[in-house]
């Protein structure tokens, strides 16, 4: 069981607000029994007594309100009144009755309930003497006759005192019935007194009923006042207690402060306590929290020392590496190890690219040497186990190989042939993919390694393209008994851009000096071809002006085509319009920029231009063959027009069609006036034969009328033909004077 420190804080502090909780638990039963006692009159005083004096005033007014209404009745007979009366007592009466008896069973004083029962009776009784009077009740004898307006206590429209208006009225009653009204006697006689002493009964018992009340509340204010009283006496003796037990835990707390505040003191001047205080209560676990949080410090400032030296794998945890602090400082001692580590990496590299940068210089003039000494360089830094270098050969430039220039320490037998393909194996599709690859897990007798330990097979190779202008020169790959990591393989690839730049720069070299050789060969042959060149320069001047003349000549003939009315349009033989003359645009309506790059076919119908006749056409025109004729073409409007001419093509040396010319004669009138007149002929040939069969089939009298008949339309006929032929005769004169034929 843990030990009670009656020193701590906590315990003093219990004690002393455990006894002021208990004097605050004592005062407040006592508060509560009082306030209960208070309580219990109030609510008998709402829930019982005023209510009863209410529904006992109700039970009055509305006995009251029957009499009005049976004197009502007895005055005037109506039934309209004897409901109203009934309504009364099933309703008013009955109520306030009803209330009462549920309130009755909580009165204290025996009397009240007495005279309760005894106004119960009456009630009983005058509903039974009105019930008795109804039923006797005769309205013939005489009418009695009250009028309100005579009511002396009437002002207006409002009837002050209503109690006096029932007196009233129960006198002008009486003196009515003397004066020998039976129904008047009727409740002078028989329900009147019993109202009277109901009316007393009732007013005794809500006296009763109001005197209980006000002595209740003679109690409450008693009650109140002891209340008061005895709630200042308990504040005061509270507040009293409360500066005592205040007084006794300010003393103990300062104590403790004061030996807190010396610890942190210490610390906050930069020092580390070399002592541990102690409080013997709550205050003594924050001085525990001090003492640890020294003991941190202290390794903070082991930490800071090591940190200094530069050992950032010492053992040594802050804040066991928790919190803001101990994690921000095992991350800046990863930051400061990661940042070493970076620099030495970098030093690492740097280093290796000058020496690197070195051999590159030195043995840049032959692609051999520098293979051999580069491959060497690259195993023996990286410390790796093998390597190979492969330069692209690219004097056949429709099939360049892979090379292979020089290799340190590979089993010779992997590279029986020097020569690798592009996409042969991972050295030619490295070459392809201008990716580096990297191989961890390799096949047995992959690569063999020749040492003083005999044959193995490494445990991961690096090929990588050597490329430069985004141009691969060659693929150099390495293997090793470990791994590669990121640095060096990061290593590997910028080194290969340097490689393949100087083998770009080795292999123009070289083709330099084989030019150079070859330009001095050349220039001798130049010589010696000079004055040959000369006369060939002197024949070309002569062939150069006969072709200027020729020129000329074509354009005039040209220009004289285009006088002349023939038209002409230029293709390529794919079939798309390259160039046409004015006159061709103006008889087919176009604008050229309307035709540029347009296709042939949007001269033809569409039907045409789907059918196995123009593929056949278009198929001659693409193979050189000479078409000639008429050709039915559409303008841009949708104009019909026949168009008599030839499409022919134009080789380039290689005797390959290049161009497609075509020369063309709008004759759309003569074929037109042409397909009217054999129209013509169809029908009066038709006609002609209608005729002859008529002839042969009519009697001997009409033979005369019809060959009359013939004869008049062979000569129609005839006529027609001949002006048909004289119109297409001027037609084809009129066409050879616009050609100039």
């Amino acid at each position: 069981m843990k030990k009670i420190n009656f020193n701590s804080i906590k315990s003093k502090m219990i004690i002393g607000y455990g006894s002021m909780a208990l004097l605050i638990v004592i005062v407040v039963l006592i508060t509560l029994s009082q306030i209960s006692g208070i309580l219990e009159k109030g609510t008998d005083v709402l829930e019982n007594k005023q209510p009863s004096r209410l529904y006992v005033d109700a039970y009055k007014s509305g006995i009251r309100n029957s009499n009005i209404s049976f004197q009502n009745y007895l005055l005037s007979g109506s039934e309209t009144t004897k409901q109203e009366l009934n309504k009364i007592w099933n309703k008013e009466v009955k109520a306030a009755k009803d209330s009462l008896d549920s309130l009755v069973t909580n009165w204290s004083n025996p009397e009240n309930i007495i005279l309760y029962e005894k106004i119960n009776r009456l009630a009983n009784r005058i509903k039974n003497k009105q019930e008795e009077a109804i039923n006797n009740a005769s309205f013939s004898s005489g009418t009695t006759n009250i009028y309100i307006s005579d009511y002396p206590n009437l002002a207006g429209d409002t009837i002050y005192g209503t109690n006096d208006l029932q007196t009233w009225i129960d006198g002008e009653l009486s003196n009515q019935s003397s004066g020998g009204n039976q129904n008047a006697q009727l409740f002078s006689e028989n329900v009147k007194p019993l109202s009277d002493e109901f009316d007393d009964l009732s007013s005794q018992l809500y006296v009763n009923l109001e005197q209980e009340a006000l002595d209740i509340a003679d109690e409450i204010y008693s009650a109140r006042d002891r209340f008061l009283i005895s709630e200042l006496i308990i504040v005061l003796i509270s507040i009293i207690l409360c500066l005592i037990l205040f007084r006794y835990a300010r003393n103990q707390i300062k104590n403790s402060i004061d030996a807190l505040q010396s610890e942190v003191k210490i610390l906050s001047e930069g020092n580390i306590p070399e002592t541990k205080a102690h409080t013997n209560d709550e205050l003594d676990i924050i001085l525990e929290e001090i003492h640890i949080l020294s003991e941190n410090l202290s390794n903070v400032k082991n930490f800071a020392l090591e940190v200094g030296k530069g050992s950032f794998d010492s053992n040594i945890s802050v804040f066991n590496n928790k919190g803001d602090i101990g994690t921000s400082l095992a991350e800046m001692r990863e930051s400061l190890k990661n940042v070493s580590e970076e620099a030495r990496v970098r030093n690492w590299t740097n280093k290796g690219t000058a020496e690197f940068g070195d051999i590159l210089r030195k043995f840049n003039n032959n692609i051999s040497e520098l293979s051999d000494h580069v491959i060497t360089f690259m195993v023996n830094y990286l410390e790796a186990n093998q390597g190979s270098i492969f330069i692209v050969d690219d004097s056949d430039e429709d099939n360049p190989r892979l090379q292979l220039t020089a290799t340190y320490a590979y089993d010779r037998k992997k590279f029986l042939e020097k020569t690798i393909e592009p996409g042969q194996g991972l050295v030619g599709q490295v070459y392809l993919e201008k990716q580096s690859i990297y191989l961890k897990e390799l096949p047995k007798n992959y690569i063999n390694i020749t040492s003083g330990l005999g044959n193995a097979t490494p445990k991961s190779i690096f090929i990588v393209p050597l490329i430069a202008n985004e141009k691969v020169y060659g693929v150099i790959e390495l293997g090793t008994f470990t791994e590669f990591n990121e640095n060096e393989r990061k290593f590997i690839e910028d080194v290969g851009e340097n490689i393949a730049s100087s083998v770009q720069s080795v292999k123009i070299n070289e083709r330099t000096n084989k030019l150079l050789a070859e330009s001095q060969e050349m220039t001798e042959q130049m010589r010696s071809q000079e004055e040959e060149m000369r006369q060939n320069m002197e024949e070309l001047q002569a062939t150069q002006e006969e072709m200027e003349r020729s020129q000329g000549e074509s354009n005039e003939r040209m220009q004289s085509i285009e006088k002349s009315g023939l038209a002409f349009i230029e293709f390529k033989p794919s079939g798309h319009i390259v160039s046409a003359d004015r006159t061709f645009l103006n008889l087919m309506e176009y604008e050229m920029d309307e035709l540029e790059g347009k296709h042939h076919q949007i001269f033809v119908s569409p039907e045409y231009a789907k059918s196995e006749e123009y593929k056949k056409f278009r198929e001659d025109i693409s193979n050189g063959k000479l078409v000639t004729g008429v050709f039915e073409r559409y303008t841009k409007t949708g104009k019909k027009k026949y168009l008599k001419g030839a499409y022919s093509d134009v080789r380039n040396t290689n005797g390959e069609p290049v161009k497609v010319f075509k020369f063309i004669v709008d004759v759309t009138d003569i074929v037109e006036k042409s397909n009217e007149l054999i129209k013509e002929k169809e029908e009066l040939l038709k006609q002609l034969e209608n005729i002859n069969s008529d002839i042969e089939k009519s009697e001997n009298r009409n033979i005369e009328d019809l060959k009359s008949y013939q004869e008049e339309l062979r000569n129609t006929l005839l006529n027609k033909l001949k002006k048909t032929e004289q119109e297409l005769k001027a037609s084809l004169e009129k066409q050879k004077k616009d050609l100039g034929l």
